[in-house]
């Protein structure tokens, strides 16, 4: 019997490791296949949050990348708008030298922007291949509007343009043509592009991180750290309220503890 719970085991070890395998293969041949990926991430926000950032990833493997330029446009501009600027810091073009960015609608429902290694060639501060998208390419501002808690859809597609050609390039270190483009025309078995969003939860109350949960012990660390250690203050502040009077102070902490180890009242901001 020993000998066939080892024969088991060694079964099983066997099929994970062949899965593992052959995903790694997989892996492997789509990147073979693939020169470029652009993701804009999927990201959350409260009603009213001001400068929300929005980050941008590329995964090229097997072109070093000069420039790009991108044009994107959002299918809800009931519910945010883009500031009219590029963050650049921590990102794979930080020391880049030139970059600029416009709203060709003029109210930040839309933002077009390049960005190019050097002012002049030669192209020498080139973003190396490969990258696998672990550092923004660049990050994107927005402000949310102040909508009602009773709105239901409460989600913006951000969707990144492609056609015509000058709307979406990233450029090799040549400078002379846009990485999987084939006679004017976007290959997509060369280069995919992944279109991000923007949720606004409903805030609620007690929920102090901004997680968007229901109240937690996450929260009352994140709490203790803004009230006492110079933590950042919670997203939608009036959550913090928890006890309904007066400002948000200790009073509020004690009611929070009271509410998750004994059974206290429900918070219930104002």
């Amino acid at each position: 019997m020993q000998f066939q719970f080892k024969g088991r085991k060694m079964s099983r070890y066997f099929v994970v490791v062949s899965l593992a395998a052959l995903l790694t293969i997989s892996v492997g041949h789509a990147q073979e296949n693939l020169d470029l990926e652009v993701i804009v991430e999927d990201v959350t926000a409260f009603p009213g949050e001001q400068n929300v950032v929005i980050p941008i990833y590329m995964k090229n493997y097997h072109d070093s990348v000069a420039g790009f330029n991108m044009w994107l446009i959002l299918d809800r501009p009931d519910i945010m708008e883009f500031q009219i600027v590029l963050d650049t810091a921590g990102t794979l073009i930080s020391s880049w030298e030139g970059m600029s960015a416009n709203s060709l609608g003029g109210l930040g429902h839309d933002l077009t922007f390049f960005a190019i290694s050097n002012n002049m060639p030669p192209y020498t501060n080139s973003i190396d291949y490969p990258q696998y998208g672990e550092i923004p390419l660049v990050k994107l501002i927005a402000d949310v509007y102040d909508i009602p808690d009773t709105m239901t859809d409460r989600t913006v597609n951000i969707h990144v343009v492609t056609e015509p050609l000058n709307n979406f390039c990233f450029s090799d270190p040549y400078g002379f043509s846009c990485i999987g483009y084939v006679e004017g025309e976007l290959d997509t078995t060369k280069v995919t592009i992944t279109d991000g969003s923007l949720t606004v939860l409903v805030p609620i109350c007690g929920d102090i991180d901004g997680s968007g949960g229901n109240p937690n012990v996450v929260d009352l660390i994140y709490f203790v750290e803004y009230l006492f250690m110079g933590g950042p203050p919670p997203p939608v502040i009036e959550m913090a309220n928890v006890d309904g009077e007066g400002g948000i102070n200790v009073v509020d902490l004690i009611y929070l503890v009271e509410f998750l180890f004994f059974d206290g009242p429900a918070p219930d901001c104002p």
